[in-house]
């Protein structure tokens, strides 16, 4: 289960996101209603595809409000693996397309 730390941490990224897209971001708001707020940043984080919103706030130089930020802030309420891979795109952002 996620703290309530995280919880809100999670809220204020998608928020961001939103702001900048200029809409509401139903599928991630989706996906963490049905993972929860754990499930759905690892699924995301591990995915091979790279998400939209690391690629608009990346390009926003806004990488400490993705959720890769997020997962490495709050490392201990994730799988290693997990972290792993979200400091990886941290380190690689300007690589990455």
């Amino acid at each position: 289960m996620a703290s309530p730390e995280l919880i809100a941490e999670v809220s204020r990224t998608v928020e961001i996101y939103e702001k900048a897209i200029g809409n509401f971001a139903h599928r991630t708001r989706q996906m963490i209603g049905n993972r929860g707020h754990i499930g759905a940043l690892s699924m995301l984080v591990q995915s091979p595809d790279l998400q939209r919103g690391f690629k608009v706030l990346r390009d926003r130089g806004d990488l400490d409000s993705t959720f890769e930020a997020v997962i490495v802030r709050f490392s201990d309420e994730f799988a290693n693996n997990v972290v792993e891979a979200a400091q990886w795109r941290l380190d690689n952002a300007e690589q990455l397309l």
